[in-house]
């Protein structure tokens, strides 16, 4: 697609030789790129770096990519954004720039010239706002579980389970009162989570979550008088989870987050999230109820909210601080509802979901494995055991992680024998 010629007469060349080597080398990492696209490009960034003092010496004509930094790509973005308003560039043109802009800051970051994690807006063009809108019967089975007080969590995990189910089942709404579909759908989908259990793609404890879900959906058909009989789930699949502590290692850890770094279009808000999973402990849908005055950044300091754990304060790394600063730079790039004051959004606006945290755990676990080695839940269990171990006081532990019992602190003291020993002569376990 070629840009407007008039704003490319506009832009005005250059003779910054060691910069036209980074460009053609660019241009080479970017096949794809058109010629006449990235000549665009090139000049219309360095005229834009041009009005920044702190990226050229005294005197000299050189540019000092080094000294590139978040504030001045979000100039550009904002110069980029005011001619589209001003209708001196088309939104596909827009589009271009800042594409290119992105895949720049990317390409400058990996050859450790500057470290910059843009992420452009999204494109009205790229996404419908609101697209993904449950259908009716998601909608109805929605409003059925709040009018029985089932937790926002459970909803949530029951609507994700329900719309497997559907997906599988190739639903249409015109199949809704056909009760042969729902029976015939039901059981092979019976059959494919025992088979995913067989295989050993599920842990069976895992299907019967599925099944207790699609157990309820299909009481609320039987309310509704869209079906005449009653589900019940076979004895073969019933098996509550097993609680366990599950434990990550450091070095597991550091590869997921170099995979991030390395193929995430997201980085600021992925690293983010992991980082503060990883320093707090903390449950996924404590991550999705921060807010973005949830950060205090001179004190280091984030609240956490949920209903099980209620409201607590706690520590985080200068780094953690770090890059949620710099991902609240580019925050609005994902165009954010109005309404919506919540710290990560997904990319059509909204407050992420619980759900979406342990899609992104196991996304980024599959990319460096090839496997799932730890969930959220993991890194949970990891941070309880490592404070443990580090001998810091258990009352402590329990209020940082927010435990209501120290009976559930406690369990974590498995890993350390010795610990357990001595808390069992000194009698505090009784």
């Amino acid at each position: 697609m070629e840009l407007n010629v008039q704003i490319n007469k506009a832009v005005p060349s250059f003779d910054d030789l060691t910069f036209i080597a980074i460009i053609e080398e660019f241009s080479l990492k970017n096949k794809s790129i058109a010629k006449n696209q990235i000549e665009l490009f090139s000049n219309f960034f360095y005229r834009e770096c041009q009005k920044e003092k702190d990226l050229f010496e005294p005197k000299k004509t050189t540019i000092q990519l080094k000294n590139l930094k978040m504030n001045h790509i979000l100039k550009i973005q904002e110069h980029v954004e005011n001619l589209l308003k001003a209708g001196e560039l088309e939104e596909s043109e827009v589009i271009i720039i800042l594409n290119y802009l992105s895949k720049f800051c990317r390409f400058l970051t990996n050859k450790e010239i500057t470290k910059i994690y843009y992420r452009p807006p999204s494109s009205s063009k790229n996404f419908v706002r609101n697209s993904r809108n449950k259908s009716p019967i998601l909608s109805n089975f929605t409003s059925y579980m709040k009018i029985r007080n089932y937790a926002p969590a459970t909803i949530q995990n029951y609507i994700t389970s329900i719309n497997y189910f559907l997906n599988y089942s190739n639903y249409k709404p015109d199949l809704e009162n056909q009760e042969k579909y729902w029976k015939i759908s039901t059981e092979q989908f019976e059959n494919h989570l025992s088979k995913e259990v067989l295989y050993e793609n599920i842990a069976l404890c895992t299907a019967y979550g599925y099944l207790k879900a699609v157990r309820l959906f299909l009481r609320f058909l039987y309310e509704e008088n869209h079906i005449r009989f009653m589900y019940k789930i076979p004895q073969r699949m019933i098996q509550n989870g097993k609680r366990s502590n599950e434990y990550v290692n450091l070095q597991d850890l550091l590869l997921v987050l170099e995979k991030i770094f390395e193929c995430s279009n997201h980085i600021l808000r992925d690293i983010s999230i992991f980082l503060i999973l990883t320093e707090t402990g903390c449950r996924p849908i404590e991550i999705v109820n921060l807010n973005v005055d949830d950060i205090y950044f001179h004190e280091k300091l984030i609240v956490l909210k949920s209903k099980k754990s209620h409201q607590r304060t706690l520590c985080l790394t200068e780094t953690t601080i770090k890059f949620i600063k710099e991902y609240l730079q580019i925050r609005k790039n994902y165009l954010p509802l109005i309404s919506t004051q919540a710290l990560f959004l997904s990319d059509t606006g909204t407050q992420i979901r619980s759900h979406f945290i342990t899609y992104l755990c196991r996304h980024y676990n599959l990319k460096t494995f090839k496997e799932i080695r730890f969930t959220p839940k993991s890194l949970r269990h990891t941070f309880i055991t490592n404070s443990l171990n580090n001998n810091n006081n258990i009352e402590q532990v329990k209020e940082t992680v927010g435990h209501k019992h120290l009976v559930s602190t406690y369990y974590y003291f498995y890993r350390d024998i010795n610990s357990l020993k001595k808390l069992f002569f000194e009698k505090k376990l009784l």
